[in-house]
């Protein structure tokens, strides 16, 4: 059975998580890059890591991927658990299953790509036939087979940045973990990496932190959305652009919004055009249908301003109107037949898809806005608890 697209992601269960993360955190001195970093995933995600800059996307990946060592919390792989105390053969173990493609990646100027790739690989521990296979494998799917013997400091940036994807993917890692992997690129060779990630992603787990919001809804069926060094959302790409649209607002427990922090699926959007406006009947009773939650006139006009421009409106037959519908029903089925027995013509109607970059703005704002709620909550807390402090030893000292 086809899934829909837009579907409000629900969480696999059936499948244990290849990743987990618990209340993973990186303190810089008395600054906290990132606290309580909390999520699963499995095999055949690709997800997507956004956030503005200093969100903590970038630390977050290199303690995902055991080249930052984190100052709190616990990551499973398959099961396996490590921390901060864990041994240099535990995290070579770590880093054998994962794929790392840094934002910037240095490359060796002085070798070649082949050359390159073949130091990556022999790293690795990989065998001779399994490194020229590997070799020429990668560089003809990443287009890069005709720059083999290319120095790396006369490459473009553009190449420069496929290069570095191949040597992440070169000793064939469960888990892919890609900052900013189109940056530099053309759009067809976007084009090409995008649909390169989604071939990847069928068999392994990606997580994909880009600034580039139109990658997202192309690339992720799951998106986690970093402010201030927490993670804030956990849903769909869709989820997350339904965010702009006044139904579309998520819900979840206090610290943070979509699925993946247990909150419900957000209801669907729907444009209805009309033949003609409803009266409060009407309304009333196509609210009760089939697929129905609510439907709201979007060009009903105020009592003041009908009076003022009736003559100019007295032509205009149709009705808009904003419908929110009911998780998994199709509300057009019984629109269209309630709409054949009242005699009201039924012109067209729309799913409302949201704007990712609009819902992103706002996500970020909110989850803004209650991190500072939370600061001067915890401020408060400590004033008072120093408060009592104070009066307990007076009260202590006084004859």
């Amino acid at each position: 059975m086809l899934q829909d697209p837009h579907a409000t992601r629900v969480l696999p269960l059936s499948s244990p998580p290849l990743l987990t993360c618990r209340d993973i955190g990186r303190q810089f001195g008395e600054h906290s890059a990132v606290s309580g970093l909390s999520f699963q995933a499995t095999r055949g995600e690709v997800i997507g890591l956004l956030g503005p800059n200093g969100a903590g996307k970038t630390t977050s990946l290199r303690m995902l991927a055991g080249t930052l060592a984190a100052s709190q919390g616990e990551l499973a792989l398959d099961g396996e658990a490590f921390d901060a105390r864990a041994s240099q053969r535990q995290l070579n173990r770590l880093k054998q299953r994962i794929g790392y493609l840094p934002e910037g990646a240095p490359l060796w100027p002085q070798l070649t790509v082949r050359e390159t790739l073949d130091c990556v690989a022999g790293l690795h521990g990989l065998s001779r036939k399994i490194r020229n296979y590997r070799l020429s494998e990668l560089m003809e799917r990443l287009d890069i087979a005709p720059f083999a013997n290319h120095l790396c400091a006369v490459l473009s940036k553009g190449y420069r940045r496929r290069l570095a994807l191949a040597m992440a993917l070169i000793h064939d890692p469960d888990i892919l973990l890609l900052d900013e992997p189109t940056d530099g690129l053309d759009p067809l060779q976007k084009d090409s990496v995008r649909a390169f990630i989604r071939e990847l992603g069928r068999e392994r787990l990606i997580i994909v932190s880009t600034h580039l919001l139109e990658e997202v809804p192309r690339i992720c069926d799951r998106v986690l959305v970093m402010a201030s060094g927490r993670l804030g959302f956990d849903d769909t790409p869709a989820a997350l652009a339904a965010m702009s649209l006044d139904e579309g607002i998520l819900g979840g427990n206090r610290s943070g919004y979509g699925a993946g922090f247990g909150a419900t699926s957000s209801l669907p959007v729907w444009r209805l055009t009309l033949g003609r406006a409803l009266n409060d009947r009407e309304l009333a009773s196509a609210s009760r249908l089939s697929g129905v939650a609510a439907i709201t006139p979007l060009t009903q006009m105020s009592a003041s301003s009908a009076g003022a421009l009736a003559n100019a409106q007295a032509d205009v037959q149709d009705c808009t109107l904003r419908l929110t519908g009911r998780a998994g029903q199709d509300p057009r089925p019984a629109l269209a037949r309630w709409c054949g027995q009242m005699g009201i013509m039924f012109e067209e109607c729309v799913r409302e898809r949201g704007d990712i970059e609009t819902a992103f703005r706002l996500l970020v704002m909110r989850m803004a806005s209650e991190q500072g709620q939370r600061q001067g909550q915890n401020h408060g807390q400590l004033r008072e608890r120093a408060g009592h402090q104070v009066r307990d030893h007076g009260q202590g000292g006084s004859p």
